[in-house]
C-alpha cells in the first residue's frame, strides 16, 4: 500500500513546524526524469514501513503523489534528518528506483 504524500513549493519555517506538529514531515524526491519534487510526508507512515522492511538501507517506500494526476513512484530512503535534540525525523532524501 503506497504512502500519500503531498506536493508543496516552498515553505517557511513556521510553516514546515506547524506540518510536524501535525505528524508530517518534509521530503525531497528526485531520481532520473523526474527533477526534484518537494513533498510532505507522514512520518510514522514512513518510519513504520523502514522498520518492516529491515532498515533504512534495505527499505523500499511506494509514494502516491498528487501532481495534477496521482503517481505512484517507488523510492529508496538516502537519508534522514532529525532534530537536533529531540532527534524526531524531520526531512527526507528519496531516489526513486526503477
Amino acid at each position: 500500500m503506497a504512502i500519500q504524500a503531498m506536493m508543496h513549493h516552498g515553505l517557511t519555517k513556521g510553516q514546515r513546524k506547524e506540518w510536524r506538529r501535525k505528524g508530517y514531515a518534509t521530503a525531497n524526491l528526485y531520481g532520473n526524469g523526474i527533477g526534484s519534487l518537494q513533498l510532505l510526508v507522514p512520518v510514522r507512515e514512513v518510519m513504520d514501513r523502514i522498520i518492516q522492511q529491515g532498515g533504512r538501507r534495505k527499505a523500499i517506500l511506494q509514494l502516491r503523489v498528487a501532481e495534477g494526476s496521482e503517481r505512484v513512484y517507488r523510492a529508496r530512503v538516502q537519508e534522514i534528518q532529525r532534530h537536533l535534540t529531540a532527534h524526531d525525523p524531520i526531512h527526507f532524501d528519496l531516489h526513486v528506483s526503477g
